[in-house]
């Protein structure tokens, strides 16, 4: 059938492989736990497409896999033949966290997820700034000010959009910019059973042989945390249910907390426990990781840096609204090159 598949559609093979070993590929897989202890998986990818070109295949015991960043094998994989494509390879190295949700499942569990979720994210649900305001003057207060003193950025990148998301996820900030004992405790959690799901989809078959006692309480930290603002939000839809209309009315007008809105739409709490966790995996992920990299490269290019200045100077230092932040050309331009 494969072969029948490539005939009709005029597929050659693909050029080069990663692997020397054509049966188990075993020789590239300690290269790659190496890599990810030295928080060099990015520098080794980047290395191995310089050397194969942009598709070449890789070899994991009985999983053979075709790496690419062809942009228009991207471009159909994304959205030209989306639905020819699965990503149930994702499933078992991300449940221990993230359960079942929107970027581990596919079919019709993900097409639900995607009804279940999308509401959330219209211009009304995310055009208050004011939360993300209160915050960055919160990292600011971290910033040594003697001109001298080395700092990580990133560090305060990831505890502020862990604290953004679970803003907007929870309705309150976990906290841990300010370092509070509970917060801290689940970013922390949050960030070392992150690392285990990178390690399991490294390892592929190998996970098996996997085993991580610390991984498996950080799931279950990060989980019941999270538990205790899915038994809020069906408390609140609950009692929403059986207020009065007008009481009804001003509870809508209050800011929108994306779990209160899962359960006005599902009282399954597993169902809303994994949704949370996976859209918190993206939100904090995605931002801080973009702005990690537009601080990098801002750093390096002081004329750059003076135009986002310039383009920002008439707000004359108080927070953008939602339409005026839209209306910045340049600095939506830096940020889509930073992506």
């Amino acid at each position: 059938m494969r072969r029948q598949f490539a005939l009709a559609h005029g597929c050659q093979p693909v050029a080069k492989s990663w692997n020397r070993d054509p049966f188990l590929g075993l020789d590239t897989i300690p290269g790659t736990i190496r890599a990810f202890r030295q928080h060099k998986i990015l520098e080794r990818s980047h290395k191995c497409f310089g050397v194969y070109g942009n598709t070449f295949t890789v070899q994991e015991l009985y999983r053979r896999a075709i790496v690419t960043v062809e942009p228009e094998n991207i471009k159909t994989i994304l959205s030209l033949k989306f639905n020819d494509y699965s990503i149930s390879h994702r499933l078992k190295p991300f449940e221990p966290l993230l359960g079942k949700g929107i970027f581990d499942t596919d079919g019709e569990h993900w097409a639900s997820s995607r009804a279940l979720i999308r509401p959330s994210f219209t211009r009304d649900q995310v055009a208050d700034l004011t939360s993300l305001e209160n915050l960055i003057q919160a990292l600011f207060v971290l910033l040594p000010r003697d001109g001298k003193t080395t700092v990580d950025l990133q560090d305060l990148f990831f505890s502020y959009t862990m604290d953004s998301a679970s803003e907007f996820l929870f309705g309150q900030s976990v906290g841990a910019l300010q370092k509070t004992q509970s917060g801290f405790g689940f970013a922390q959690a949050f960030h070392h059973a992150q690392q285990a799901v990178i390690l399991r989809v490294m390892l592929g078959p190998l996970t098996m042989f996997y085993r991580n006692r610390k991984a498996n309480e950080c799931n279950r930290i990060c989980r019941d945390f999270a538990q205790q603002f899915v038994e809020e939000a069906l408390h609140a839809s609950a009692i929403q249910k059986d207020d009065k209309k007008e009481e009804r009315a001003q509870m809508n007008r209050q800011k929108h907390i994306f779990s209160h809105e899962l359960a006005t739409r599902t009282s399954d709490k597993r169902r809303i426990l994994d949704e949370l966790m996976n859209v918190l995996l993206a939100g904090r992920d995605t931002t801080a990781s973009l702005l990690s990299n537009m601080f990098f490269m801002l750093a390096k290019n002081p004329v750059i840096w003076e135009k986002l200045r310039q383009e920002v100077a008439g707000l004359q230092g108080r927070a953008p609204t939602y339409e005026e932040l839209r209306s910045f050309k340049y600095v939506r331009c830096c940020m889509n090159e930073c992506k």
